[in-house]
């Protein structure tokens, strides 16, 4: 269904989904005429390799046209595996959705500040996500939050502000930073939906 539109994340997207949550809020009070529908998964109690495993019911059988999925963040954070096994499932799933679904698929990459434990893991991870737009230039949007929320902590830093801060010491997302996702999941999405 073209104005479906499917949210599946992990952490990434707020320890309750709210910025999931804010974002199809924003969207429906911005265009109030607009045809579209949600379904959030968010945050999605399955792991990645319980979401690949039902795929087919949760997101293939959702029928939407475009997909937004912010996973990952949960298996780092579990341990037991570093980002080339996360990718892997997480490859795993892109490829499944793709080939099962006309939808267009956006991936989120992963602020650095929301694993402060191993920085480098999700960074290494985000670079692979990127290459993901290598799979299918057509229906693959790469949602590059990482890189905004970098630009939003250089302009901070160079007005000297440390009052917003979008993440706790232990890398929990804070009420601004909920709504900071929410308005850039908005601004990107808007202009697809053009």
């Amino acid at each position: 269904m073209e104005n479906r539109i499917l949210i599946i994340g992990d952490e990434l997207l707020g320890e309750q989904g709210e910025a999931a949550n804010r974002f199809a809020e924003i969207l429906l009070c911005r265009d109030a005429n607009r045809p579209v529908q949600f379904s959030i998964n968010a945050p999605a109690p399955q792991s990645l390799r319980q979401l690949l495993d039902r795929a087919s019911a949760d997101i293939i059988g959702k029928k939407a046209g475009r997909i937004i999925i912010g996973l990952g963040l949960k298996e780092l954070k579990r341990g037991g595996t570093d980002y080339n096994g996360v990718f892997t499932l997480y490859q795993a799933l892109a490829h499944e959705i793709l080939n099962k679904t006309l939808a267009t698929v956006h991936f989120l990459t992963i602020p650095e500040d929301m694993f402060p434990q191993a920085p480098s893991q999700v960074v290494a991870l985000n670079d692979l996500i990127r290459g993901l737009a290598a799979k299918d230039d057509k229906r693959v949007r790469i949602m590059d939050y990482a890189a905004y929320v970098a630009d939003f902590k250089d302009k901070q830093l160079q007005r000297g502000k440390f009052g917003r801060s979008l993440y706790t010491d232990e890398g929990l997302p804070t009420s601004i930073c909920n709504t900071f996702l929410s308005l850039f999941l908005y601004d990107f999405i808007k202009i697809e939906l053009k």
